[in-house]
Order: structure tokens, then sequence, then C-alpha cells
């Protein structure tokens, strides 16, 4: 029983059973473990007795204090359960298990039903009846302690709802004992404690009858119900099954082998079950993702939602002040398109609207707009402008910084056709497009990423056309420059 601490030993010339605390002398004094051997244990036979097992005293054994009691052969349930030899001695020790459980209900402090804490004994030649050793709570404890946190989660913390007590988490656990023999697999494996308690909490586990097709249903559901969370009991106001389903349903030792349980299935079962399986995974695994998620993030979301409320004020203002755009009345063909260009810097995606006709410049606008409601969302959660023109930021440094870097530089605006008289006018801009994007060196996740706005080199063909009095800009045809 390597790795727990219990073992095999001789005090005084007779066999005794020992529990190695982990602790030299000094320590074990310390935190007082001398009274630990105060509590007793039991060993119930499988004829229906239960016995007091009592510590008989305390031994140093290479340099650490191992308490002692009368000798016991037998194996850990957990171990039996994950490591033993086989399928059907699990099960038949889990029976013996559950009829130990429900003579232990009327005793007094029975030890908690964790499957580390019950010592299996081998049946005597030509004898049906096994006797399970209940180890003394305290001292379990103590042994799971010094063993560390793997084994605290794989042979107690894994098996049984870190908020039930007595009868129901003696049940819990045969559900999960049981689900692991039939299954193969344990309900709830992942390798972080916090993860399983929240998981056993919740319900988020694989109903076994997807993964043993043809499992005998009264037999599922009872598995299912019983590892269902405490929720699902309160709102149907009915209660959790009880270790009497378990040993109905199971039978006595030896009553029954495991393939009585499961009936065979047609090639057309098998592939509907394992197509159930993969969309329960699916389904089951985004909805635990959002809803931890929420759960994880309920300020942040509070905040959005506050940012939500002025976004949609904000995009209420800009609907209603349609009527009163700006426009391009008493400009000229070049100030038309300075102010269009010139409305990047200031995310002005209105004045960007009233320079244009025709569709022009509808992919500008719509990236202009989206960046203009990204940084209302911000201001709103940041309580501060997020946006810094292009310009001011080069002047600045060119630093890397927490805020949105937008805007044009560079600009070369040059006349192509200056004559007016066909109502038509055209220029050649020639620009550096600055926008967010992202720093090559620094990974996202880290607390020192700051983003880098990318720059990209254009050059325009413009063509203005005069509309109703008023100059607009009819058509842009664009390109990138070569190296």
């Amino acid at each position: 029983m390597k790795g727990l601490g219990i073992l095999h030993l001789e005090v005084e010339g007779k066999p005794v059973l020992g529990f190695d605390t982990g602790l030299n002398a000094q320590a074990f004094a310390q935190a007082k473990m001398a009274q630990f051997i105060t509590q007793r244990g039991y060993i119930v036979k499988s004829g229906g007795t239960v016995e007091p097992w009592l510590p008989g005293g305390v031994v140093e054994r290479e340099g650490t204090m191992v308490i002692w009691g009368p000798d016991f052969a037998g194996e850990r349930l957990d171990r039996i359960l994950c490591t033993g030899t086989g399928k059907e001695a699990a099960l038949d020790a889990l029976r013996y298990w559950i009829n130990a459980r429900i003579l232990l209900e009327g005793q007094e402090n029975p030890p908690f039903p964790w499957p580390v804490g019950a010592l299996v004994g081998s049946p005597e030649a030509g004898s049906p009846e096994v006797d399970i050793l209940f180890p003394p709570e305290r001292i379990l404890k103590r042994l799971l302690e010094a063993a560390g946190e793997d084994l605290w989660l794989a042979g107690a913390v894994s098996w049984v709802h870190p908020d039930l007590a007595g009868g129901e988490a003696a049940a819990y656990a045969a559900a999960a004992m049981a689900y692991r023999i039939l299954s193969g697999t344990g309900a709830f494996q992942n390798p972080d404690i916090d993860v399983v308690r929240r998981d056993m909490r919740e319900g988020v586990f694989i109903p076994v009858r997807l993964l043993t097709p043809g499992l005998d249903g009264d037999l599922a559901r009872l598995l299912d119900e019983t590892l269902a969370p405490v929720k699902y009991f309160s709102q149907r106001g009915t209660k959790r099954p009880g270790l009497s389903s378990f040993r109905d349903l199971l039978g006595p030792p030896g009553s029954r082998k495991i393939p009585s349980y499961i009936r065979p299935l047609t090639r057309e079962e098998e592939a509907k079950y394992n197509g159930e399986l993969e969309q329960f995974k699916k389904k089951k695994g985004a909805a635990v993702k959002t809803r931890r998620f929420l759960s994880r993030n309920t300020a942040v979301i509070a905040g959005c939602l506050a940012a939500l409320v002025v976004l949609a004020l904000t995009l209420g203002s800009i609907l209603s002040g349609r009527a009163n755009m700006p426009t391009t009345r008493g400009m000229n063909p070049r100030e038309v398109v300075e102010a269009y260009y010139g409305a990047f810097d200031t995310l002005d995606h209105s004045l960007m609207e009233a320079c244009v006709t025709d569709k022009a410049g509808k992919d500008d606008i719509a990236m202009v707009s989206n960046l203009f409601v990204m940084s209302r969302v911000r201001m709103a959660y940041e309580m501060n402008n997020p946006v810094l023109s292009a310009q001011e930021w080069l002047d600045a440094g060119g630093l890397p910084t927490d805020q949105t870097v937008v805007g044009i530089t560079g600009m070369d605006l040059v006349d192509v056709d200056t004559d007016p008289g066909d109502g038509e006018v055209s220029f050649r801009a020639a620009y550096t497009l600055w926008l967010p994007g992202s720093s090559p060196e620094v990974p996202e996740q880290s607390e020192d990423f700051r983003p880098l706005p990318q720059s990209i080199s254009y050059r325009d063909e413009l063509r203005l056309v005069l509309r109703k009095g008023l100059w607009l800009i009819g058509e842009i045809r664009r390109e990138t420059p070569g190296p």
C-alpha cells in the first residue's frame, strides 16, 4: 500500500496494521496527533456484524511516528476500482462496501465514504464473507495530507460530492464507483481539485449510457440521478437515491456478472450512440465554458453592459442627428478631399459620408464607423479617450501605447484635372494610413503587451462631381505603391 503510508509491521512481536503519519516525534507532538488514537474505526463483516477497530498506540519507525492497531489484511477499495484484478472483482468489492456502509449508518461517527478509506479483505477459502476495515477518519486524513495532492484527488476528492454528508455522501460515492466500473473511466477526471469539485456541484459529467451503450436503463438512470447536482433535487422536491437502491439493483456479491447488465447492440445502434456522445460533448462543453466565463467575469460583463447602454445612446444620437449631418456646402473640391482624409484622424464617419456620393469610400466609412463604435465602448469602460491620431503618436516618439492609434500622415495631394467646366475634377493623393495592430515582439498574454499600429502606404485617384451645388467625391481608385 505504498504511497498512503498504510503498512504492516510488528510491535512487541505481534503483527499490527500501521498508519505512517509522516511526522517526526516533535512535529507529531506539536500537531497533537496523540489524541488521534482515541478515535475508533470499524470492521464490518459481510455477515452483518460491526466491530470497533481501535488504535493500540504509537511507535517510531525510520524517523516518523506510526499509529498502529489490530492487524488487518486487505486492499484499498480505490485500488481495486482502478488497478485491481478486474471489473468483476471491483463490482463485488463495491457490493460488499455498499452493504457495509448501510450497516455503518447506525454507528457513531462513521468515517467519510472515500474509497481510499476502505480496506477490503480477501474471502477465506470456501467462505463468501469479506470483511471491510474503515480506519479512523482523522488518521486517514493525516495520511492523505502526507501522501500529497495526487492521491488526495484520486482516492478521495474525485469520488464524493464536497457538499454532501452521511447517507447521501455514501450513495454519491457508490454511484461514482459504479460509474467507474461500468464505463471504465471516472465521472470526474480533471486533474485540478477545484475543477472536480465544481463539476460535481454543477453536474458536469457524461451520462453513463453514452459511455456504456446498452447498459440496463434502470441502472443507468440510478447512476446519473445520484450524481446529479444538489439543485436537481431541490427544484423537484425529491431526495437523492440512497444506498439501498444500489443494493437492491446490484444484488448481493457474485449474483450477477457485468455482461448481464449490458445488452448487445446492432451496428446502427452503436453508430447512434457514438453520434449522441459526440454531440453531447460539444454541447455540454460549450454550455459549461459559457456559464463559467459569465461567472468569472461578472464584474467585467456588468461594465460592458454599462458600455452598451452608452453605446446605444451614442448610436441613437448618431441616427437622430442624421438630419443635421455636415455637408460640403461652400467647400471647393480640394477642401472636400482634405476634409475626407482628415476625418480618419478623428473617426468622423459622418463627415466622410458628407464628402462622398455613389458609394464612393464605402469600405473606408465602414472601417471608420467600426473604430468609432469600439472607441466609444472603450471610453465608457475606461473613462478616458482611447484614440490617438497617428500624427500625435509620431510626434510623441512613436512608442508602444494602450491607446488606439489611427489616422493619415504624409499626405501629398496633387491636382490632376482642375477644370470644373464639365462638372468634374480629379486629384491624386499619396499618403500613409495608420490602423490598430499588435506587437510582434511581445505575446498578447504578457503583462508587457502594448499594441503597435500598422502602417500602409496608398495612392488614390479621386474623381469629384458637382451635385446640387455641392462638390462630392464620386469615385476613389486605390492602389498600393510597389517598393
